[in-house]
C-alpha cells in the first residue's frame, strides 16, 4: 500500500501544478511566434513552490523581528475562510506577502486558498485543529499540532515551520514539544483586536500607531465577521508603505529559510 502522506504529496504538487500553469497561461498566453503557450515550459519557468522553511531553536517565543531595518510581517488568523479570498485580493493587488495561521478544521474544502497563499509568495503557519489552548501540552493538545501539520501537508505539500497558539497562550512545556516538532512559537507585537470588530477606523489606527520596525502584526481572517477586518488592510498597507515599510512573511522577518 503506498503512505498515505506519499499519495497526499502527490494530489497536491498535481493541484499546484495546475494552479501555476493557470496562473502562467493567464500572464504568457502565447509564445513569440504567436502559438499557445506549452504549459510544459511555463511550469519549467515557474518558481519551485516552498516544501518547508527552517526551523531555529529559540528558548522564548517570538514576538517580533529585528529592529534594525524597516521590516514588518502582516499575519492573520483563524482561517482559511470565506474572507480569506477577499484578503488574498488585497494582498495581490498591493503585491505584498502575508503569513496565515490556519486551523486544521478548515482547511478541507479550501485547499486552493492554500495553494494560491504558497503561489504568492505567502507564509502558511499551525494555529491548532480547532482553535483550543496548547498550553499544558498534553497528548491531546499536540494532537491538534500534529493534525494540523498533516492537514495542511496533505493540502499542499508544504510542512509549516510556525505555530502561534491561540489566545497567544503558551509555556514552557509547550515551547518544548513545540521545538521536538521544530516549531517556532510565534505570537506578536502588535493587536488591533479586530476579532472584536471595533469598525474599520479603529483597526487601521490601532495598527499604524503600534507598527515599529520588525513588528508582527495580528489580524484575522477568520473566525467571525472580518468585513472591517478586509476594509481596514488596503489602506493600513498603503500608509505603512508610504512610511517606508516593507512587508515581509514571518520567516524572512526571522531569517528563517525556505526549503525547495
Amino acid at each position: 500500500m503506498v503512505p498515505r502522506v506519499v499519495v497526499a504529496g502527490v494530489l497536491a504538487a498535481v493541484a499546484l501544478a495546475a494552479a501555476l500553469g493557470a496562473t502562467a497561461t493567464s500572464a504568457v498566453g502565447t509564445s513569440a511566434s504567436g502559438d499557445p503557450a506549452d504549459p510544459l515550459t511555463l511550469a519549467a519557468q515557474a518558481p519551485a513552490s516552498p516544501r518547508g522553511c527552517q526551523y531555529r531553536p529559540r528558548a522564548t517565543n517570538v514576538r517580533s523581528g529585528p529592529a534594525g531595518r524597516r521590516r514588518i510581517a502582516l499575519t492573520f488568523d483563524d482561517g482559511p475562510s470565506a474572507y480569506t479570498s477577499r484578503v488574498l485580493d488585497v494582498l495581490e493587488r498591493e503585491s505584498i506577502p502575508a503569513t496565515f495561521f490556519v486551523e486544521g478544521r478548515k482547511v478541507a474544502g479550501r485547499e486552493q486558498l492554500l495553494l494560491r497563499m504558497l503561489e504568492d509568495g505567502d507564509m502558511i503557519g499551525n494555529h491548532s485543529y480547532s482553535h483550543v489552548d496548547l498550553s499544558k501540552a498534553s497528548a491531546a493538545a499536540m494532537t491538534q499540532v500534529d493534525d494540523t501539520q498533516d492537514a495542511i501537508e496533505a493540502a499542499t505539500g508544504f510542512t509549516p515551520c510556525l505555530l502561534r497558539a491561540p489566545y497567544g497562550r503558551t509555556s514552557r512545556k509547550l515551547l518544548g514539544a513545540l521545538a521536538r516538532r521544530r516549531l517556532t512559537s510565534t505570537l506578536w507585537s502588535v493587536n488591533p483586536r479586530d476579532f472584536l470588530a471595533p469598525g474599520t477606523a479603529a483597526i487601521r489606527q490601532r495598527v499604524l500607531d503600534g507598527v515599529r520596525p520588525g513588528s508582527i502584526i495580528l489580524t484575522h481572517d477568520g473566525g467571525g465577521d472580518r468585513s472591517q477586518t478586509v476594509a481596514a488592510i488596503a489602506s493600513i498597507i498603503t500608509t505603512l508603505k508610504a512610511r517606508g515599510y516593507t512587508f515581509v512573511t514571518v520567516t524572512d522577518l526571522l531569517g528563517l529559510g525556505l526549503k525547495r
